[in-house]
């Protein structure tokens, strides 16, 4: 469980979040929706670690960011559309991530490579790739160490319709593993996706599912 107690937050200036108190229950969907520029991906930071409340806390089962943990643990993140190496190619990008924790085989990588239809151009510069193509490999790097806490901010952006399926169907199987996802979108398409639903809106975080 994901538990926000007391939070306040300033960015540039901007009180965008004041005593905010939230609790997250694992194995379970969760969509946090708003409009671009209301907080989202600022958010998604102190949630995992980037970026630390001005006041209040952040648990992760029993853990205190900021204290027992930097980061979250056990988490496949993508917060603000992260980059890869432009020179490497998709396949080298992920093998140098990948090796890293050594938790992810090449055929578990390339499972999800082919899952996702982008086998072509996997042996392909990054600088090559398309906005959807970029998108679809940040997907694999967030799933490939199979993760317990999936943090995605706007996954489905760049992505076409078909894309789309693909990718909720593929964190639908991941989710039958008693796993937790928390993703952002401005997108209204995926209420019967998620389990939960908040919105931010002025600041403020409403359940409104």
């Amino acid at each position: 469980m994901i538990k926000v107690e007391k939070v306040y937050k300033q960015f540039k200036g901007i009180v965008l979040f004041e005593n905010l108190s939230v609790n997250f229950p694992s194995n379970k969907k969760i969509w946090i929706k708003g409009v671009n520029g209301s907080g989202k991906s600022v958010f998604l930071k102190m949630l995992v670690g980037y970026s630390r409340p001005d006041s209040g806390k952040i648990t992760i089962d029993g853990c205190l960011l900021g204290t027992d943990r930097d980061f979250i643990p056990n988490a496949g993140v993508f917060i603000n559309a992260p980059e890869f190496m432009k020179n490497m190619t998709g396949w080298e990008n992920l093998k140098y991530l990948a090796d890293i924790r050594k938790q992810a085989t090449d055929e578990e990588i390339m499972e999800l490579i082919e899952y996702l239809g982008l086998k072509e151009h996997i042996h392909k510069k990054y600088k090559t790739y398309s906005l959807g193509m970029k998108q679809k490999l940040r997907i694999v790097q967030a799933l490939m160490e199979k993760p317990q806490y999936l943090i995605l901010d706007e996954p489905f952006d760049g992505l076409d319709k078909t894309s789309q399926k693909l990718v909720t169907k593929l964190l639908d199987e991941y989710m039958n593993k008693d796993r937790t996802l928390i993703f952002t979108s401005h997108n209204e398409a995926y209420e019967k996706f998620a389990d939960i639903i908040y919105e931010i809106d002025n600041y403020t975080l409403t359940k409104v599912k």
